[in-house]
């Protein structure tokens, strides 16, 4: 993997979406002084470089670049009990109405972070938008979500006229990068919407 320097002397710029992963989301300012209350949606937040992230909003396609002056994993109070929140400080923001600004914002890191897979494997990141297809050749619809779970995660599928499928990782094939194409392995009945009433 590339080192943090070298990482650090790229020349920082917009990124499109479709370049970056999703590292985590801001929850809400945290004190008087600028600091942002983070929660952490990368599955191992501490295996990246994190000098810098890159921010975007919902319905955004790009995200724009902040350096990061100061990040610690909170360890006290409610939010230490997931294990997954941060105290994040970005160059420039001194004052909590200067932080409010970036409530509910994304922090991305560049995908280029991402170390090699194995042959057949992909990160999860990479098909978000997918469309879905089954091994017959039909096409089932648009990976728009995954959900953790306790046993495996669900591959969330919505097809043109907006049904929705919950399809459990074990019945995820392969993805084929070239094409956009996620190949899926499942029953019948898996392709019945009404499954997916009552998911959380």
């Amino acid at each position: 993997m590339e080192g943090a320097e070298g990482r650090q002397s790229r020349e920082l710029k917009p990124l499109p979406l479709s370049e970056l992963f999703l590292w985590g989301r801001v929850v809400r300012p945290h004190g008087l002084q600028g600091a942002l209350l983070v929660e952490a949606l990368a599955e191992n937040p501490q295996a990246y470089d994190r000098t810098v992230f890159w921010l975007a909003f919902p319905g955004q396609g790009q995200a724009h670049p902040h350096r990061v002056t100061f990040l610690q994993l909170e360890r006290s109070g409610q939010a230490a009990k997931s294990g997954r929140r941060w105290r994040l400080k970005l160059e420039g923001v001194t004052t909590r109405t200067q932080a409010e600004a970036f409530r509910r914002a994304d922090l991305y890191l560049p995908r280029a972070y991402l170390p090699p897979l194995p042959e057949g494997h992909f990160y999860y990141v990479e098909a978000i938008g997918a469309s879905v297809w089954d091994m017959e050749g039909h096409l089932r619809g648009q990976l728009v979500d995954i959900f953790p779970g306790a046993a495996y995660d669900f591959f969330i599928v919505q097809n043109e006229k907006r049904e929705v499928f919950w399809i459990p990782a074990p019945f995820v094939k392969q993805l084929d990068r070239a094409t956009g194409r996620l190949y899926v392995d499942a029953p019948a009945g898996l392709w019945d919407p009404d499954l997916a009433r009552g998911r959380p």
